[in-house]
């Protein structure tokens, strides 16, 4: 257990400055801790609905590309479209959702008579 769990499951039963000052912690930094948690976990929910419609964005564009480009090149197509979005995001979501172009055929050698 954590001290910011233990700090939590026993505030109801004493004073958080008692408890702060037993595990050695500021009362600021408890407070602090909380606050930035639940902003952490509001911008996580944020940058999951934004990934959820990114994600479809990007499907539209692998599909209308015959299923060929890649990371950068979807990446290049979303900026041209007006959407601001790093191309490491774009990398990102299209592994996690195996969405991948296929590879390109080896070029075949051709000799020459000279």
């Amino acid at each position: 257990m954590n001290k910011h769990a233990f700090i939590t499951a026993h505030k109801a039963q004493y004073a958080v400055s008692t408890l702060c000052r037993l595990v050695r912690l500021s009362r600021s930094w408890f407070y602090g801790h909380d606050a930035s948690l639940a902003a952490r976990q509001g911008r996580e929910a944020r940058r999951a609905a934004q990934d959820v419609a990114l994600l479809e964005r990007i499907r539209h564009f692998f599909k209308a590309s015959k299923y060929r480009y890649g990371s950068k090149r979807i990446h290049r197509d979303l900026g041209a479209d007006g959407e601001r979005v790093s191309e490491r995001r774009v990398a990102k979501i299209m592994r996690g959702n195996r969405i991948s172009a296929g590879q390109r055929k080896p070029r075949k050698p051709v000799t020459t008579n000279s």
